[in-house]
């Protein structure tokens, strides 16, 4: 028996020490969705360092919007923001700042699953009358760009709503728990195989931190190689006929771009032949369609010395980001004069 316990030590010990090593000093380490995903030891003190500059306080409204409980706000009826996982960063997300900006209350719609189409949902919400001039004179619709043909093209514009069960938002803490599939991916990473995260070599230190002249970016971010022109023109006929929809019920829709991380940061890459996203460049150019692309503004800030524009271990941008893009809402929701007529 002595022998047949010596003899398996030798297959066990080997994995005690690896899940040792692992769980106390690799695991303790890993902090944003990047981390997660590549199995990066970027610090909790990154994280922290940046929360403890933005705003203390969330005064945005969030809510799940069903049938049962259509949407209603407090005071008056103003701005509703509808989006992915850049719509929902608390604090730190770009309501929380145009609420500090506005004097009206923002309701912000949260996902039902974090793979539900955000502009699907605004159509659905319409078509159901749970949304309509009297409830929201403004809405704000945001997608991540490497999201944004996709669900554009697959618009269903009859579509009303349909009643789901909601499922919690995948946030970092849903990681805080160590368990034995993200040291399987750890090991497996280890090997190179099948790692979403790609690494580009910057021309500077762009974030604050000692990987700083690094970009990590999501490989779903290198998507817009395989978007065609014909994609391109069904994407705008669809967000003309989104417009259309909420111009006929008396709604001003604001369409938003957030960035791909890897297209803000491409100019600062050391490697020049890397491809160059323009898929969706002159999108705020369409007429009679207020559209806001993120990425050139965004690429100003990097441009004139902001670190941290987005996180080094995050696909989403800062509260740096947010702000900036906060006052780009403000300065175009003044110029339309609608809040100012109630």
């Amino acid at each position: 028996m002595k022998r047949f316990i010596i003899k398996i030590s030798f297959y066990f010990v080997p994995f005690i020490c690896v899940l040792v090593f692992y769980r106390f000093f690799i695991f303790t380490n890993i902090s944003g969705d990047i981390g997660n995903l590549a199995q990066l030891q970027f610090k909790k003190q990154y994280n922290k360092m940046l929360d403890d500059s933005t705003l203390q306080n969330y005064i945005v409204f969030d809510t799940l919007i069903n049938k049962l409980s259509p949407l209603r706000f407090k005071n008056k009826p103003a701005i509703l923001t509808i989006g992915d996982s850049f719509s929902q960063l608390n604090k730190a997300g770009y309501q929380n700042y145009l609420a500090y900006l506005f004097n009206y209350e923002i309701v912000n719609s949260k996902r039902s699953s974090p793979e539900s189409n955000p502009i699907q949902n605004a159509v659905s919400f319409l078509n159901s009358g749970i949304i309509d001039s009297t409830t929201c004179h403004i809405i704000i619709i945001e997608s991540v760009d490497r999201g944004l043909f996709r669900r554009l093209a697959n618009i269903d514009f009859s579509k009303a709503f349909v009643s789901f069960t909601p499922s919690k938002e995948k946030k970092e803490k849903s990681n805080s728990n160590f368990n034995l599939l993200q040291l399987t991916s750890f090991i497996r990473l280890k090997f190179g195989y099948e790692n979403p995260i790609f690494q580009y070599k910057l021309t500077d230190n762009y974030f604050t931190h000692a990987w700083g002249h690094i970009a990590f970016c999501y490989y779903e971010d290198l998507l817009f190689t395989k978007i065609s022109q014909k994609d391109i023109n069904r994407a705008k006929e669809n967000l003309i006929k989104l417009n259309e929809k909420f111009a006929e019920k008396s709604m001003k829709m604001i369409f938003l771009i957030a960035a791909d991380k890897y297209d803000v940061y491409r100019p600062f890459m050391q490697d020049k032949t890397l491809p160059v996203d323009t898929s969706s460049d002159d999108f705020d150019k369409i007429p009679n369609v207020c559209v806001i692309n993120t990425k050139s503004m965004l690429q100003d800030m990097v441009r004139n010395g902001v670190k941290d524009v987005y996180k080094i271990n995050d696909t989403h941008w800062s509260y740096k980001a947010s702000e900036v893009v906060a006052r780009k809402l403000a300065h175009d929701i003044d110029s339309l004069e609608i809040l100012k007529l109630q």
